[in-house]
């Protein structure tokens, strides 16, 4: 199949050369033939690097090829760029589809990546001509086609055809993404969709949480009869667990989530924050109290409270846990330039309180029911944050009008009281015991 692909590829290519006179180009097809070649020995003569190069990445080199010159014969003939990536797009989907019925393993992983690169490279495109606008619908366009062909190969080619647990969990996410599409398309505040996005999630790591909190019993469980405990009335006296099906498989499913579901959640939540605070610095919100000051702090107040949620759920990433310290300091930044109107003395003033309070808070924190959620790791975050905010506090403290020989003691007695704290705070935590949880590469 390989070689196939790659004969086809270079042909287009001679192809698209001669048809342009551009015939000294065949260089080109030339070294990828000799690149193929030296893999093809190194696979016959069965060496063990260069076998597992071939058969890894060999296969998406070759359709990569074939897609640059589908794309440049296209272009060649006077084809719209758009109608091209269109074109590559259902060529994808079709070969994808037929993967899947003959059973075509390599194909179901190399025609799903090449039609997400095919896709993004459509939306840099539209983004760059068209504007941001244009590229949101036709992103979610090309979300509701995708959903649409994942429907189809699990809803319906799965009553013949063997089908990857993975599918399932892919449905899944593209269905939770086809929701808030939905609801961008009905509502026309962003900060209303956000908050309405936010408490979906909210809804969603519940869930995720209560069906891990409640395992239901499984049939062997339920079929266990001890003869000793039914002389003894036991049976008869407590009550029987009733083996639930739909229970089962609900628990199942959610238990054995892949890793890339929960990154896709994880970052959902991300996303949110990501997006308010480009909104807060694009939009130069008014400093003065508003309901959209109301908005943000739903917004953040539901993120925090999403955070612990999928911490509890063991949901959580490196980046989830820098996003969360800066969030809170970026929600008493937004705070206390609305309540004292750039008055930046007593801005600073209040930040260095807060910034002390945050550095002594960690050593109580963890006898609180929210310490047991938090790792080393979320400590050390918490401890980056807390210097991040003294470096803002000095150079707020540089543009206020006091004079430098009054600036120079306060700055002076400032670091030094904060580096104390700092310093017995990364002792605390390297005391900390770690707790061992079994979390997937992507989250640690």
């Amino acid at each position: 199949m390989v070689s196939l692909f790659l004969i086809l590829s270079v042909s287009l290519f001679i192809a698209y050369f001669y048809a342009i006179w551009l015939r000294y180009l065949w260089i080109i097809p030339l070294l990828l033939c000799l690149a193929f070649f030296v893999f093809s020995i190194g696979w016959l003569l069965q060496k063990e690097r260069v076998n597992s190069l071939f058969n890894d990445y060999w296969l998406f080199f070759a359709w990569l090829i074939i897609l640059v010159g589908l794309f440049l014969i296209l272009q060649f003939f006077g084809a719209p760029a758009i109608s091209s990536f269109l074109f590559l797009i259902i060529i994808n989907i079709l070969l994808l589809i037929w993967s899947y019925i003959f059973k075509y393993e390599d194909g179901k992983i190399v025609w799903h990546i090449w039609f997400g690169f095919v896709a993004f490279s459509l939306l840099v495109y539209l983004g760059i001509v068209f504007g941001i606008q244009v590229c949101m619908d036709a992103f979610m366009s090309i979300w509701c086609l995708y959903l649409g062909v994942v429907a189809f190969i699990v809803c319906l080619l799965s009553l013949w055809y063997e089908i990857k647990q993975n599918m399932y969990y892919l449905l899944f996410v593209l269905v939770w993404g086809a929701i808030v599409i939905f609801f961008y398309k009905l509502i026309f505040n962003i900060y209303v969709f956000l908050i309405i996005v936010a408490v979906c999630l909210w809804l969603l790591y519940f869930l995720i949480d209560y069906v891990l909190k409640h395992k239901p019993p499984t049939q062997n469980q339920v079929k266990e009869i001890s003869v000793r405990r039914i002389l003894a009335g036991e049976r008869v006296l407590q009550e029987i667990p009733q083996h639930n099906r739909l229970a089962e498989i609900i628990y199942d499913f959610v238990n054995e989530t892949p890793r890339f579901v929960k990154y896709v959640l994880e970052f959902a939540n991300t996303l949110i924050i990501v997006i308010l605070i480009y909104l807060y610095f694009k939009n130069a919100l008014s400093l003065k109290w508003s309901i959209e000051q109301l908005f943000y702090r739903i917004i953040m107040i539901l993120f925090i409270v999403n955070v612990i949620l999928l911490k509890k759920i063991n949901y959580t990433s490196t980046v989830q846990r820098l996003f969360t310290y800066l969030v809170v300091n970026f929600a008493i930044y937004i705070s206390l330039f609305a309540a004292f109107e750039w008055d930046v003395w007593n801005i600073v003033i209040w930040w260095i309180v807060w910034n002390l309070i945050s550095s002594a808070v960690v050593f109580r924190v963890h006898k609180t029911r929210l310490g047991q959620y938090l790792r080393k790791t979320d400590y050390l975050f918490w401890i980056f944050a807390t210097i991040l905010a003294m470096i803002v506090n000095v150079i707020l403290l540089f543009n206020t009008t006091l004079s430098g020989k009054l600036l120079f003691p306060i700055i002076l007695l400032y670091v030094w009281f904060q580096g104390i704290l700092l310093y017995y705070s990364l002792r605390f935590v390297h005391k900390i015991k770690e707790v061992e949880i079994d979390e997937p590469i992507l989250f640690n």
